[in-house]
């Protein structure tokens, strides 16, 4: 498969995109760049410019080498946080392309949150203490938006994680905060770490509009069971369908043909907001237990939960 031109990507960082946008599509690459466009990149220079996609995509991929973090992972919520914009600036003050707040550039003693030569090294080696901290990538994501304190509190039982945070947790892993805070996390973790991505195609497909969100057309409800596998979860149906259909094509072996059962529930620590749950459904404990197993052997994530009315 070629790699996109960077040039393309340059498109994407060109257009006008707020910072943790969570519903907005992100810009999308033009890959047919006019020729005469391509032509003023062709003189040769003697070092990248810091935010050349290729630069980027260099630095991306030797930090999360150096501080053993999947490149997938780290990719994409480099491109949560600033669509690759080395001058992103947030309403809040985060700062530079790995949004860091100036207090915290300040205690993981970053100099120039705005250079991502130095900023991205920085992000890397922050979010391999916060996996070290709280135990897997999914609850760092988490503590990287909203703070290690307000993710302390949550785990505690004393608090909530802000919509955002669970949006931006979802949007990158795809798993909920709540999933990474399960016993399901381990799985998770392999099938993350176990994903070979390409930090330049992955940022390709990001820029693309509606990239990580695309509605589901259609599907097929499940009739009502006693028992379910749930592998999939989100606060948007489509998204939580999305997330079914990608699993189903990954693990065909156990999910291939399965009609999944969509379970609606609700969110204590988050008030009244509904909670879309995508389960194989099970006729008996045993079933599901079976089911969820072979997803397990599979390299997969799940749990089983009895179904209520």
């Amino acid at each position: 498969m070629p790699r996109p031109a960077p040039a393309a990507i340059l498109v994407a960082l060109l257009l006008p995109l707020p910072v943790h946008a969570e519903e907005e599509a992100a810009p999308a690459l033009d890959l047919a760049m006019p020729a005469k466009v391509l032509a003023n990149r062709d003189a040769p220079v003697e070092k990248p410019a810091a935010d050349d996609p290729k630069t980027i995509c260099s630095l991306i991929e030797d930090a999360a080498a150096a501080h053993r973090l999947p490149v997938g992972f780290f990719t994409r919520l480099i491109w949560k946080e600033s669509r690759f914009r080395p001058d992103a600036l947030s309403p809040k003050g985060a700062q530079g392309i790995a949004q860091f707040m100036p207090g915290t550039a300040a205690l993981r003693e970053l100099a120039d949150p705005f250079d991502p030569i130095e900023a991205i090294p920085a992000s890397a080696h922050y979010l391999r203490d916060l996996t070290d901290q709280f135990g897997n990538l999914g609850l760092a994501a988490a503590a990287y938006n909203s703070g290690e304190r307000r993710v302390e509190t949550w785990l505690a039982g004393s608090g909530g994680l802000p919509f955002e945070t669970r949006s931006y947790v979802l949007s990158i892993t795809g798993w909920t905060a709540d999933e990474w805070n399960s016993e399901a996390a381990a799985g998770f973790t392999r099938t993350t770490e176990g994903r070979k991505e390409d930090c330049l195609e992955l940022a390709a497909r990001l820029a693309k509009p509606g990239a990580g969100s695309q509605l589901v057309a259609e599907y097929k409800k499940a009739d009502w069971a006693p028992w379910g596998v749930q592998v999939a979860g989100n606060f948007s149906l489509n998204r939580a369908m999305a997330a079914y259909s990608r699993q189903q094509a990954r693990y065909a072996s156990v999910l291939g043909g399965q009609t999944p059962m969509v379970v609606r529930g609700v969110n204590r620590s988050m008030g009244n907001a509904p909670v879309f749950q995508i389960r194989v459904p099970a006729q008996t404990r045993q079933e599901a237990s079976d089911i969820c197993r072979r997803l397990k052997a599979a390299g997969g994530a799940c749990l089983v939960l009895k179904t209520g009315r």
